[in-house]
């Protein structure tokens, strides 16, 4: 299999727009429905720099849900606050859903030297950075930020969950309606389709605003691309990972960077 390490670009200030950039999450009210007839679930979805802390406003108009079956539907009552997005969804299809919010149009910003040596950024894409750079600027290259927010709602009985193979994601290795307390979980990301070794991973429970601290758990994905945790109490939790990856081909920008992050249930032993 082949495999492919976390580039390291000599693009220093993009981990500081990275660093100030609100963190989203999605909440959903339940992580599985038991009966067949079905059932209405709400799903609240904003930015903060704390876990399930509404803060900032954020759209969902993006929001997607993709069936067990592989079909794509739109979410029901799609309503944004000044502090938060809510939309529900029936679901009844037997089967685990993914719920993504991600952002359609990436933010680009392009990095340059000045003709003094000095690093600088504008935001702008490949096409439009021409227009924008200073006279004498060098070695331009954009960056494409994505945000990519996600979570999973399984009906009836879980069922199996497959790769995209494009651009950074996650894909579980232990099943998220299966997850324990005191019993090791297991995900795995890849790029491309291709395991990534070396991702900082952080695992945080909701409630940190009520902690001294935020009691994350972190760890790093091993050559198979795979991280495992153990917690000692259910709940709810947010994963959080952000990686940066050559684009191939790309019109708008020569790399990206998703910042990445899932909320799962784990449940009581």
């Amino acid at each position: 299999m082949t495999k492919i390490k976390g580039l390291a670009l000599a693009v220093g200030l993009g981990f500081s727009a990275l660093a100030t950039a609100h963190p989203t999450w999605l909440l959903p009210s339940h992580f599985s429905v038991s009966k067949a007839e079905g059932s209405w679930i709400t799903f609240d979805y904003t930015a903060s720099h704390t876990v399930f802390s509404v803060d900032k406003p954020a759209s969902a108009h993006d929001a997607k849900i993709i069936m067990p079956s592989g079909a794509t539907e739109r979410p029901d009552f799609v309503l944004k606050g000044q502090r938060r997005s809510v939309f529900d969804f029936f679901f009844i299809e037997e089967g685990t859903h993914k719920v993504v919010v991600a952002n359609q149009d990436p933010l680009y910003l392009t990095f340059y030297t000045d003709r003094r040596g000095d690093k600088g950024k504008i935001q702008a894409n490949k096409i439009t950075r021409e227009d924008k750079l200073p006279r004498g600027a060098t070695d331009a290259k954009t960056m494409a930020i994505i945000k990519h927010t996600e979570s999973y709602v399984t009906v009836m009985a879980p069922t199996e969950i497959k790769a995209t193979n494009k651009g950074f994601e996650m894909v579980p290795v232990t099943h998220p309606a299966d997850l324990i307390e005191n019993e090791a979980f297991t995900f795995s990301y890849l790029v491309n389709g291709k395991p990534v070794e070396g991702v900082e991973v952080t695992l945080t429970q909701e409630g940190a605003q009520y902690r001294d601290a935020q009691d994350a758990l972190i760890a790093k994905t091993d050559t198979n691309g795979e991280v495992e945790f153990t917690v000692a109490s259910a709940g709810r939790y947010l994963l959080a990972a952000n990686q940066r990856y050559k684009l191939k081909g790309d019109s708008m920008a020569d790399m990206a960077t998703t910042m990445l992050h899932t909320t799962i249930e784990v449940q009581l032993d």
